[in-house]
């Protein structure tokens, strides 16, 4: 009975060791590029709804594709005069797969010689469906593409690309540029050393980086953005708008809602906007087109051009200063509002009016440094439009608008 029992057992083990080497497959091969000696080795594991990927160094392309595998293929690469000498020092950077609970862990620690010899390529195929994708690295490049879940990246040291995400998308770097096409659902970026560009995003933006440029295709839903040393520039956004550099332009075509715009150093640009937009600049001009609602707009050192398109009862307080530069508004023909415009000091400058409503006031006639200021109601008065400049014209243009 004991020996029934015994060999029952040692069937059993022979039988999970058996569905263990099914489970993974690895094929291992080791060749020579130059002076570089490479380990490749090619790998396959059932999937399961989650993938997670942690190493110390190398550059990693995650691709999801029709397939019920995950499939990778590993490159080692080490430069050393021979192929024991390279076999020791791989032996130093054990690469793990493995499943755990409800995801496939992919690990690869430092190496245990860190003579700067070794570098390592991770190739991985994923099934397109998989629900999580996490990737680390701390000394590479990230590349996560065709995956119809959410999508996590970070290196401490090389770019990030994301491409047809389905859902949530974040990525995170201390080296590199960040380049997003398209998400399905929010995303959430920060860089500490380089440019962010993005595609279309469905959901929230929300993207900040230290030291460069950030350009957005279409964001559907609200966008947040921050530099502290480039430009900004959106094409679209369909909610509300943040935008604030230390360094650079704005340039920003349509907003579904109001925008808050702000700059250092640069001009600021905006095509339309369906809600309130506040505009700062400290040195550079300001242009918005298509304003339906109220306006704060200043800069200390260019000219305001704005245009209003806004309906009766929709427009609301608006104000626009410059320290130095003109001052040119467009108004709808039937805009009711209220209008306070000066020029501090006036040296040949003028407030000139299409609004018969709108009275001209100069300060000691036409000569040397005077105040000029205007007030009046047009079409019976409404919100405060103040305008004001210390030396620059102002104009108060009438536009005919179509209904």
């Amino acid at each position: 009975m004991k020996t029934a029992l015994k060999s029952g057992c040692i069937a059993l083990l022979m039988l999970g060791l058996g569905l263990a080497a099914v489970a993974q497959q690895k094929q291992v091969r080791m060749y020579r590029e130059g002076a570089t000696w490479v380990e490749e080795t090619k790998g396959s594991i059932p999937a399961t709804h989650s993938f997670s990927f942690n190493s110390a160094i190398g550059t990693v392309h995650v691709v999801g594709a029709a397939q019920p595998n995950v499939t990778y293929t590993v490159k080692i690469r080490v430069n050393r005069p021979t192929e024991e000498m390279a076999k020791r020092d791989i032996e130093n950077f054990p690469v793990s797969v493995m499943r755990h609970a409800d995801t496939i862990l992919m690990e690869a620690d430092w190496p245990h010689q860190r003579s700067g010899r070794l570098s390592a390529e991770f190739y991985i195929q994923v099934p397109r469906e998989t629900q999580i994708a996490k990737v680390q690295t701390l000394g590479g490049s990230v590349e996560v593409r065709n995956i119809s879940g959410k999508a996590y990246a970070s290196t401490a040291g090389g770019s990030i690309s994301m491409d047809d995400i389905g859902s949530n998308a974040a990525a995170s770097t201390m080296g590199g540029n960040i380049d997003i096409g398209n998400v399905g659902g929010d995303a959430k970026l920060e860089n500490a050393g380089g440019d962010i560009k993005i595609g279309s995003v469905n959901g929230v933006i929300a993207a900040s980086t230290s030291g460069g440029n950030i350009q957005i295709g279409r964001g559907s839903s609200g966008i947040t953005v921050e530099s502290a040393g480039g430009s900004i520039a959106i094409a679209k956004c369909g909610g509300q708008l943040r935008a604030s550099t230390a360094g650079g332009s704005i340039d920003i075509g349509e907003v579904g809602m109001g925008a808050e715009l702000e700059t250092a150093g640069g001009g600021i640009r905006l095509a339309s906007a369906g809600g309130n937009v506040s505009a700062n600049t400290q040195s550079g001009g300001i242009r918005l087109k298509k304003l339906t609602r109220g306006v704060l707009a200043e800069t200390q050192s260019g000219p305001i051009e704005a245009e209003f398109v806004t309906r009766r009862g929709e427009f609301t307080d608006s104000h626009l200063e410059t320290t130095v530069g003109d001052i040119v508004v467009y108004l709808p023909s039937d805009l009711a509002a209220t209008i306070k415009a000066s020029i501090e000091m006036a040296n040949g400058h003028n407030i000139f009016s299409d609004f018969d409503g709108v009275k001209v006031t100069k300060e000691n006639g036409d000569y040397g440094t005077h105040e000029v200021w205007a007030d009046g109601r047009i079409n019976g008065g409404g919100p405060v439009l103040k305008l004001h400049t210390t030396n620059g014209n102002i104009e108060i243009k009438k536009v005919a608008m179509k209904r």
